[in-house]
């Protein structure tokens, strides 16, 4: 490995940019004062003994006492193997912290499966978005009244995902769509809303018609609404029987 790849790898291997031209440098010296490895590595002068004694303080150089005071890098193999094994407990420690996060975001998110609220997005695909969340925390079922094309891609993305996990899902769509019918029970029937009814309690409509341009788009998600999740149902039953199949 070359003296710039070696530099490389130190630098993604967690040192600073200092610290991997002096410790690079003893690679190559194996032992010297520090006012020749600053010379050598490029190093301020003024930096290269605070430099020193951090990489002393990761047990990647050995300091020699004397008249003048030496610099020894330990085995180049050594190290990278050393700091590597470092690289992979910081991994470790930031994937467990990562997990008590994301635990506790789920809690937060239980907390919130609670009242309803109206939302604003200036963008179409936000929705989307938000809606494609809400579909996958379904346990047991999806309806939906829609107005899906092949272009809605996250929804899709996530329907299929719920039908991954055994969810039972039945669309009434507007328009016809061949993708819907790889995930979905789906019928065309022409009812120009926008709505999900999600494990028969929750409900995500639309208030905007998200068919024209707008510089806003208003939409509601109602938690444990059971009194709209009955009405849409009722409504999506009664036009199920006689929606087109595909």
């Amino acid at each position: 490995m070359n003296g710039s790849a070696t530099f490389n790898l130190l630098e993604k291997l967690g040192l600073t940019e200092y610290e991997a031209k002096t410790l690079n440098t003893l690679f190559k010296l194996r032992e010297s004062e520090a006012p020749t490895i600053s010379r050598t590595a490029q190093v301020p002068k003024t930096r290269v003994y605070d430099v020193l004694e951090k990489l002393i303080a990761k047990d990647l150089i050995i300091e020699i006492k004397g008249r003048p005071k030496l610099y020894r890098a330990i085995d180049a193999e050594k190290a990278i193997d050393l700091l590597v094994l470092t690289k992979k407990s910081q991994l470790n420690a930031l994937e467990a912290e990562a997990t008590e996060l994301k635990e506790n975001l789920i809690i937060l998110d239980e907390k919130e499966e609670y009242g309803e609220k109206v939302m604003k997005v200036k963008d179409k695909q936000d929705f989307e978005r938000i809606l494609g969340q809400e579909l996958l925390k379904a346990g047991k079922s999806i309806s939906g009244l829609t107005e899906i094309t092949d272009d809605h891609i996250i929804i899709h993305d996530a329907l299929a995902k719920a039908k991954s996990k055994d969810i039972t899902i039945k669309l009434l769509n507007s328009f016809p769509s061949q993708k819907l019918k790889d995930t979905a029970e789906v019928k065309q029937f022409n009812h120009g809303l926008n709505a999900f009814i999600i494990d028969n309690k929750k409900v995500v409509l639309a208030i905007s018609d998200f068919k024209k341009n707008k510089p806003e788009y208003h939409f509601t998600i109602l938690n444990e609404h059971g009194p709209m999740a009955t009405a849409l149902t009722h409504f999506f039953d009664h036009n199920w029987v006689n929606a087109k199949k595909y």
